[in-house]
């Protein structure tokens, strides 16, 4: 693999952000079947573009019987979550001094991308971002890979992908993108060169 012909994307939530728990997580023991519905509906349509998540936490919030208003519910979810990786976007660091080109490859809604890339300063580590919210498609759904690949406009083979999911790994690997389990430090190093 060599840096002047490649990129390489990266998954955010069990790869480049380790959270000792996720806030889903906790919501889910504190109300199992609103919090999943809340996910499949209200967060899968935010993640995809499709609408903004803020616009239907009041609603969700009062059938939690929560208080907080919308941006207090989406800080203590953010601050939550704010364990970035630090061994590995040194890592990072070093690739993109070395010539790669990197980017996010992510599902992600657009208040958490934006803090992710604003406070948690994933920006100053990568150069791009494919989140979901801006593709319009999911992982692992296949019109997620091929919108990727046609904005990259590289073929597929071109595209190093590491993702903690091993459905977004296999979806990778059938679109023809070198796609790699990320099960730690140690093998991200030693596949990569680092």
């Amino acid at each position: 693999m060599q840096p002047d012909t490649h990129v390489l994307l990266l998954d955010v939530d069990g790869v480049l952000v380790q959270a000792p728990e996720w806030f889903g997580v906790k919501l889910l023991r504190e109300a199992p079947e609103l919090t999943r519905e809340f996910f499949e509906t209200s967060f899968r349509s935010a993640s995809t573009g499709q609408s903004d998540l803020r616009e239907d936490l009041p609603a969700f919030l009062a059938a939690l019987g929560r208080t907080q208003t919308p941006d207090e519910f989406l800080t203590e979810w953010l601050v939550s979550e704010h364990h970035p990786d630090t061994a590995l976007l040194a890592e990072v660091r070093r690739l993109r001094a070395a010539g790669w080109r990197v980017a996010l490859a992510t599902n992600q809604e657009a208040h958490r991308l934006r803090y992710l890339l604003e406070v948690m300063g994933l920006r100053e580590v990568v150069g791009g971002t494919f989140a979901s919210c801006e593709v319009g498609h999911r992982k692992p759904s296949p019109a997620y890979f091929a919108e990727v690949t046609r904005r990259l406009n590289l073929a597929p083979g071109q595209i190093v992908f590491w993702d903690d999911a091993p459905e977004n790994v296999a979806a990778a690997r059938d679109f023809g993108w070198q796609a790699h389990l990320y099960t730690g430090l140690g093998d991200f190093q030693r596949i990569m060169g680092t």
